[in-house]
């Protein structure tokens, strides 16, 4: 069998930009946020609505699922995926799980609660995806699977050895050449345009330098959702795989 490797994250967590590096690699099959076809479309209780839906894309979770796994069928398979789409059904689902890699990113909850506020003011406290994260990540080592966290800082500040780090912990090769690529969207990301539109413009990993009106440290609403999903992100944080640093 093929493997697939799921990075599981959270939104605005750089996970796109990631998601580049794995598509300019050649040698994986890259699915993006296949499950958001199960919380924005069948189940259709987001705050906002999916901005471009494929109609040949299964919509219920068993279809998303045999989705993975056909196109695991044609060779390796990289899927990324916000896990608060799909935890209630996937968290339960241990023959999906024991047949994943995953690995997980992290960014602080100050940073991406800020940068999902700017881009959905009606964003809910379960959108936020760090409680999930942190469950499926409990779940899957209570299983016995290997966990692999990377935190969005460490990839800004050190691209290559985080990227590396990563490679080396799942058995893929390090690919310099795929950390740099021309500046495009990307056909995947249709279903989010206006949400990857930064990545778009990027030619590699880079440092993030936005700047927020409205922050946890300002807004009350905001510091609640800080306050609830911190925890969690240093329940992971603690697990982050450190950067490999060229002698």
């Amino acid at each position: 069998m093929n493997n697939i490797i799921a990075l599981w994250t959270h939104p605005r967590s750089i996970s796109t930009a990631f998601e580049r590096v794995m598509m300019e690699r050649g040698d994986l099959n890259v699915l993006h946020e296949p499950f958001s076809y199960l919380y924005y479309v069948h189940e259709g209780d987001a705050s906002i609505d999916q901005q471009y839906v494929d109609p040949d894309h299964p919509t219920d979770y068993s279809g998303i699922r045999n989705h993975i796994f056909k196109a695991s069928d044609q060779g390796p398979v990289f899927f990324k995926d916000m896990c608060a789409h799909c935890y209630d059904r996937v968290v339960e689902d241990t023959v999906f799980l024991d047949r994943v890699t995953h690995t997980f990113l992290i960014r602080d909850p100050a940073k991406a609660i800020a940068s999902y506020y700017a881009m959905n003011k009606d964003v809910a406290l379960e959108e936020i995806g760090l409680k999930q994260l942190c469950g499926l990540f409990k779940k899957v080592q209570a299983m016995g699977l290997d966990t692999v966290v990377l935190d969005a800082d460490d990839l800004e500040d050190e691209p290559d050895g985080t990227v590396q780090a990563y490679c080396d912990a799942i058995d893929i090769p390090f690919i310099p050449e795929a950390m740099t690529w021309e500046s495009r969207h990307q056909k995947e990301w249709d279903i989010w345009k206006d949400w990857h539109r930064d990545a778009a413009r990027t030619t590699g990993i880079e440092k993030n330098v936005e700047t927020f009106e409205v922050t946890v440290d300002n807004n009350k609403h905001l510091r609640s959702f800080y306050d609830h999903q911190a925890p969690y992100y240093e329940v992971l944080y603690d697990q982050r795989l450190e950067p490999v640093f060229s002698d």
